[in-house]
């Protein structure tokens, strides 16, 4: 009985629009001054991540020609997305960071772990502005710990990703320098086999050796040509037991046979001739080719190496997340949200149940049917 009755007296007062204007007025006046009391304190910091090793390696591999844009991708990586970063930044590890370093789970404080996550969790917010910047804002009802959590934060966020590009340079160097040793052994091996085959072959430089071999059959096909059209001019106008014109046949001839004698395979001290050469020329091309690729490829793993290696002192020396802005309280006055939301629900509640209803005839269940108009 005694519950009916409570919900009977509840309807009553919700119908009487007196006290539902008494209701509403306490309601905004409690919530408006839970806005302002306890005052929320505000801290902010803002930190710029870097990451220019990728840039410069980007660099190096244009330098060496776009076949090697693919080492740049796969060694040197991009630049590190500001999702990256706000992953790491919201990470447990720096987390545990801010907790170890500001006692947080002490008896004193919050006393255990979880708890100080938890309210980690409600009073920092970590996002990211324009032009890949990283805020820190925190807020609670200490001034001091409010500046105090938003430095931790800050120093723990750019510690973390120091310890990070570390690490990931760490295995770059790892892998570019077993590289390196691969490309300087390969290079070897492929100067002494095209070596080898050259001292076998009695061959000198590919360019060289194809082009004198060339530069001879062109020379002689030339003179062969110029002799021939001389014989047939002389012997319009000399006779036949001329000195003059046998000497010029001879001559014929004997760059006939040259020419003959280049087209037969044969290989002398001098080394192979072109048609000779022409059997060992693809052998001797691959040969070329693999100490060409080995070469290119010893000059990309030099050039990425000594990358890494200037990278590595650069993160060993300087920092690669810049703090932009420490962490300061905002000037302005702060105020609790959640009062604030709930005396807008208020406001609205009452405005929409005092004028809208009535001024539209709507019907509310709760309130009953809207007072008639005078």
């Amino acid at each position: 009985m005694s519950g009916v009755s409570i919900m009977e007296r509840a309807r009553a007062l919700v119908r009487d629009r007196r006290a539902r204007l008494r209701i509403y007025a306490v309601a905004a006046a409690v919530l408006a001054v839970l806005c302002l009391v306890p005052r929320p304190y505000v801290a902010r910091a803002k930190i710029n991540p870097q990451d220019a090793s990728a840039s410069d390696l980007s660099s190096a591999m244009s330098a060496l020609g776009g076949q090697f844009q693919g080492f740049a991708a796969l060694i040197g990586g991009s630049r590190d997305s500001i999702d990256f970063h706000l992953t790491v930044a919201r990470s447990r590890e720096v987390a545990d960071l801010v907790i170890r370093r500001n006692r947080l789970a002490d008896r004193q404080q919050y006393g255990s772990r979880q708890a100080a996550l938890k309210a980690l969790d409600r009073q920092v917010d970590l996002h990211s502005l324009t032009g890949g910047i990283l805020e820190i804002e925190t807020r609670t009802h200490d001034a001091d710990m409010a500046v105090r959590l938003t430095k931790s934060y800050s120093d723990a966020i750019v510690a973390r990703i120091n310890q990070i590009t570390r690490e990931r340079l760490q295995r770059k160097r790892e892998i570019v320098g077993n590289r390196f040793r691969d490309a300087a052994q390969r290079i070897a091996d492929a100067e002494g086999s095209l070596t080898a085959f050259r001292r076998a072959n009695n061959l000198a430089e590919p360019e060289a050796q194809l082009g004198a071999e060339l530069s001879l059959r062109a020379s002689l096909q030339a003179q062969l040509q110029a002799r021939t059209v001389e014989l047939e001019t002389m012997e319009r106008f000399q006779g036949p037991d001329n000195p003059q014109l046998q000497a010029l046949r001879s001559q014929v001839q004997s760059l006939r046979d040259q020419i003959a004698h280049s087209a037969r395979p044969e290989s002398g001290a001098s080394g192979p001739n072109i048609a000779g050469l022409s059997q060992v020329q693809g052998q001797y091309m691959d040969r070329y080719r693999d100490y060409l690729f080995a070469q290119s490829l010893y000059a990309v793993y030099s050039r990425l190496n000594e990358q890494v290696t200037v990278d590595t002192v650069a993160a060993e020396t300087a920092s690669t997340a810049q703090i932009v802005e420490g962490a300061r309280l905002d000037v302005g006055y702060s105020f609790n949200i959640a009062a604030v939301a709930l005396l807008v629900l208020v406001i609205v509640l009452a405005l929409f149940t005092e004028i809208y209803a009535p001024a539209t005839g709507l019907r509310l269940p709760l309130i009953g049917e809207p007072e008639p108009r005078p």
